[in-house]
C-alpha cells in the first residue's frame, strides 16, 4: 500500500496504528491484546501515523553530541534508578534535557531541521 507521500508502506504489525510496544520491546494488538511478531498482519490492519508521515519531509536529523549528553544522563539515572536513589518516574523528561543542552553548550539539539 502506498501513503499519501507515494511511499511503500508493508501492511502488518510493525506498520499499524493499533500496534504499542511495551517496556520488553513486545509487540502487542490494541485490538486482541495478545503478543504478535513484527509481521503478523490481520483484517484491521489501519496504516500508523509514523507511516502516514513517511515522506513529508518533516524529520530532523540530531547532533550527536546531544545523542552522548542525553545517553551519558540516561546511564546516570539507571544507575541512581538501580541504587534506589531515583525513581522511575523522576527521570528528566526529553524536552527538559533538549533545554539543559542548549543551556550547557549553546547548540541546538539538531543539525539539519
Amino acid at each position: 500500500m502506498r501513503n499519501d507521500h507515494y511511499i511503500n508502506v508493508r501492511r502488518m504489525c510493525a506498520s499499524c496504528h493499533r500496534k504499542t510496544v511495551d517496556n520488553e520491546g513486545a509487540r502487542i494488538c490494541e485490538l486482541t491484546q495478545k503478543m504478535v511478531e513484527q509481521k503478523f498482519k490481520c483484517r484491521k490492519w489501519q496504516m500508523s501515523d509514523g507511516m502516514m508521515n513517511a515522506g513529508k519531509g518533516l524529520g530532523r536529523i540530531k547532533r550527536r553530541e546531544y545523542l552522548m549528553f542525553v545517553f551519558g544522563v540516561r546511564m546516570q539515572e539507571r544507575e541512581a534508578i538501580d541504587n534506589g536513589v531515583l525513581l522511575p518516574e523522576d527521570m528528566e523528561t526529553l524536552d527538559s534535557l533538549r533545554k539543559r543542552f542548549e543551556a550547557e553548550t549553546g547548540l541546538s539539539p539538531f543539525v539539519i531541521y
